[in-house]
């Protein structure tokens, strides 16, 4: 059974070539990249230092988070097992697409590398879910990696063409995108071990899934991504959205984290989940009513929050979990990146945009990631395949 899983999870490349389990590379590089760029960036922007060219602008230093970081954290999580080939060929388009964006943001280098990484995880990751999947939300993944790859793509075609408003429009869309994303994965992490922790105390979960609140919110998150575009669909985008993060709210307290003793990983990727539903009610806010919150502020509940403790606490999780060891084991490193992507968060809200509260933030962003790059980094022992290290899987 284990085979099976890990086969059904491993890109459409078929072969007979060992295959290598991905996250054991995507995930130290995307949490080394991720502490070291948003710092740099945070430290340029204040006077501090020089930027290299990719971080010398808002839209460059949103587009190494999401298209540079995340999108490998994605890769990591969704591709799996792979041939040599294949890998090399992921880690070499993503390496030099890093290094081509910081340094000539604008040239061919990098447009190419940017768009071929994209396309390359885009056709390995997303058919496996396009073919096996039965129900219309399973299904909702492989297009979702498509349309999140594809904002990758046009950001750098819109760039080659003198950028302007166009490229936040499509940072915007891929906010969008990777909410939804995180609603689901994170839905289908927590569900599951959350019955699981509360049946071993005697207790009993039935509302787990929660198929009609997820289909919901997945109808409501596709109406907010199709209507973010039309200026003129703001109002019904920003309603779309905070309807969306209520009900990701609602599923969130009806899964009973606090009833799960003992379990320090489900204890962090609730405030991860609690910072999607709040930060898509705080984004509904600012873009669809004048409420006098600036839309690049609500953001940052989504994409530090949201984004910063559930990929720093399911790239932990996961690695754990493949090599057998209890995620409650390393619960200090777990409590103290969860602590610390909450006060970058806060800082980043409440901060006014003041150099001293950005500052703060980047330090904390990048000590919860360096703190994930040292423990992924230690622990990098043989996989051992199992039910239990792959119920991540959805």
């Amino acid at each position: 059974m284990a085979e099976t899983s890990e086969t059904g999870r491993s890109s459409a490349w078929a072969g007979t070539a060992p295959r290598v389990i991905t996250e054991t590379w995507f995930f130290p590089l995307a949490a080394l990249y991720g502490a070291l760029v948003v710092p740099i960036f945070a430290a340029a922007w204040t006077g501090l230092m020089p930027a290299p060219p990719g971080l010398r602008t808002v839209a460059g230093h949103a587009h190494e988070l999401l298209f540079g970081y995340a999108l490998a954290v994605v890769c990591g999580f969704l591709v799996n097992r792979v041939e040599w080939p294949r890998l090399a060929l992921l880690l070499g388009l993503w390496l030099t697409a890093r290094l081509a964006f910081l340094f000539v943001p604008e040239s061919l280098l990098a447009a190419v590398s940017n768009i071929g990484f994209a396309a390359v995880l885009a056709a390995t990751a997303a058919p496996r879910f396009m073919k096996a999947a039965k129900k219309w939300r399973n299904r909702l993944t492989g297009p979702l990696v498509i349309a999140l790859c594809a904002c990758a793509a046009a950001f750098h075609l819109v760039l080659a063409r003198g950028g302007g408003f166009v490229l936040y429009l499509i940072l915007g869309e891929a906010v969008v995108l990777f909410a939804v994303l995180m609603l689901f994965f994170g839905g289908r992490l927590i569900a599951p071990a959350a019955a699981g922790a509360i049946e071993r105390r005697g207790g009993s979960l039935e509302a787990r899934v929660q198929p009609r609140i997820e289909g919901a919110i997945l109808l409501s998150m596709i109406g907010a991504a199709v209507t973010g575009p039309v200026p003129a669909l703001g109002l019904v985008h920003g309603l779309l959205l905070v309807v969306a993060g209520a009900l990701a709210i609602v599923r969130l307290l009806r899964w009973r984290l606090w009833e799960c003793a003992g379990r320090t990983d489900l204890f962090c990727l609730g405030p991860g989940y609690a910072w999607l539903g709040a930060g898509l009610i705080l984004l509904g806010a600012s873009r669809g009513f004048d409420l006098g919150l600036a839309p690049a502020t609500a953001t940052h509940a989504i994409t530090v929050g949201a984004l910063g403790t559930l990929t720093s606490i399911i790239m932990l999780r996961t690695r754990l979990l493949r090599l057998r060891i209890d995620p409650t084991a390393r619960a200090c490193w777990l409590v103290a990146t969860t602590i610390l992507m909450a006060v970058a968060a806060l800082a980043r809200l409440f901060g006014a945009g003041s150099p001293g509260s950005l500052l703060l933030a980047a330090a904390c962003w990048s000590t919860g990631l360096l703190t994930t790059f040292v423990v992924l980094s230690l622990e990098r022992g043989p996989a051992q395949p199992s039910a239990k290290a792959n119920s991540r899987s959805a």
